[in-house]
């Protein structure tokens, strides 16, 4: 019970350290490039992002469903994982240039960047890949731990080489290139910890249909929740300037960063809700959503009352709009805090398809909304728009649950004493079941 016990607190702990990695490097690449440039930087990810999501047909989600139950074994799921990303990181990357084409992008003109972009694209297939891999053998530390350390090998790097003229121009290779690190070393680190010595090279044809089967439809669930999450970045750019895009993807990024702790809880809390006798798992689900969105609340407040001078600060002047983007994207933040623990819920009773119609009735708001509203209202009208899309969803959710259960509003809500001690009780008892959730399961390093 320790031993798992410890496993879920490492994965909060070097999860969340690597997040925070994220962040310092977010804040970084805003300071540096200011608002226009940073702006056009994340775009571009962003559009590779997309690219990647249906390159890697969400492997990683059927990958890791077969192996934890224990229907496969990892190491021919290993090497299938390893042909396949490299064989479809040159078909995207191919692809890749005739978006490029299509877009008329100076990128396109750069060889060096497409490169770097095969390797980025290689680089996080690999490190969505072994990471499922090392999560479904129940290791969460070190997975993390090599994504947290090069990240900060990239800080340090970055800090030091701050006034290199060739850094700032090649940035973005760089940047890919650190991507491509990371997956290698997890690649390297996963075979050396289960190495295969049989003569077969990957699983059978008919295990392998049902992994395929598996990720193809939760690819389907993967990207209608990328379009929620990322839809109004092409709108934004489209109808606002330049540096109204860089204050809205970094405040977007912000509010991101407000839901990986619900993320992670989720994940770590979903077995409670996959126990066949559901006994106690309603009052541990409006617990989990009480204390996420009171703590999420507490952390908005204090932003609010300090982010006026503090964001400025740390991202730079050019970001004097990013304040009160975040102010208007706070609903939206706090529905998708309570979000995650109602999609585990109807994942682990096999109902993606609420999860799925709830993101579908987002992104249509969004949608709808980014399309009639924003080219008349500006760039205020984004995060506006986007907290309505999260605020459907979530009561579209709280709708279908409340048909089936008898609980008031009041139970999602009101905070008591014993809530505390009641998940730090279901933390550490050390379920052998545990797996992380695979339902809308995002790259967050993209």
């Amino acid at each position: 019970m320790k031993k798992n016990s410890s496993h879920v607190l490492q994965h909060m702990l070097w999860r969340g350290l690597y997040f925070f990695s994220i962040l310092l490097i977010n804040i970084w690449i805003a300071r540096y490039f200011a608002a226009e440039k940073s702006g056009q930087i994340f775009y571009i990810v962003n559009n590779l992002a997309l690219v990647l999501l249906i390159a890697s047909i969400s492997l990683e989600s059927g990958a890791t469903y077969y192996v934890a139950s224990g229907k496969l074994d990892a190491s021919l799921m290993a090497n299938f994982c390893l042909v396949w990303a490299t064989g479809i990181s040159l078909i995207a990357a191919a692809g890749w240039g005739i978006i490029l084409y299509l877009m008329h992008s100076v990128y396109l003109q750069n060889p060096v960047f497409l490169v770097s972009s095969f390797f980025f694209i290689l680089g996080i297939l690999f490190t969505t890949y072994f990471t499922a891999l090392f999560y479904a053998k129940k290791e969460f530390g070190l997975p993390n731990k090599i994504l947290f350390f090069v990240n900060i090998f990239l800080i340090v790097f970055l800090v030091l080489g701050k006034n290199n003229t060739t850094i700032r121009s090649q940035f973005i290779e760089i940047y890919f290139f650190c991507f491509f690190l990371q997956g290698m070393l997890l690649r390297v680190f996963f075979f050396r910890r289960y190495t295969y010595t049989g003569k077969q090279m990957f699983p059978d044809r008919p295990i392998l249909k049902m992994v395929i089967r598996y990720s193809l439809f939760a690819l389907v669930a993967n990207l209608v929740y990328f379009l929620v999450n990322r839809m109004d970045y092409w709108f934004v750019e489209y109808y606002c300037s330049a540096k109204d895009l860089g204050n809205y993807i970094q405040a977007s990024k912000l509010a991101q960063m407000l839901v990986i702790l619900p993320a992670i809880l989720g994940s770590t809390l979903f077995p409670l809700f996959s126990s066949q006798e559901k006994s106690g798992s309603q009052s541990q689900l409006t617990i989990v959503m009480r204390v996420l969105f009171w703590t999420n609340t507490g952390i908005c407040l204090l932003i609010l009352a300090t982010g006026w001078y503090f964001i400025p600060l740390l991202f730079g002047v050019s970001f004097d709009m990013m304040y009160l983007l975040f102010a208007l994207l706070i609903p939206g933040i706090l529905c998708m805090t309570m979000n995650y623990p109602l999609s585990a819920w109807f994942s682990a009773a096999n109902r993606i398809g609420v999860n799925l119609r709830g993101a579908l009735l987002a992104l249509t708001v969004i949608c709808a909304g980014d399309l009639f509203v924003l080219p008349h209202a500006g760039i205020m009208a984004a995060p506006i728009i986007n907290s309505a899309g999260y605020i459907s969803y979530y009561c579209y959710a709280v709708y279908v649950y409340r048909k089936e259960h008898t609980v008031s509003w009041k139970e999602f809500l009101l905070i008591r004493k014993s809530d505390l001690f009641r998940i730090r009780q279901s933390i550490g008892s050390g379920k052998d079941e545990f797996s992380p959730d695979n339902s809308f399961v995002q790259n967050s390093t993209t």
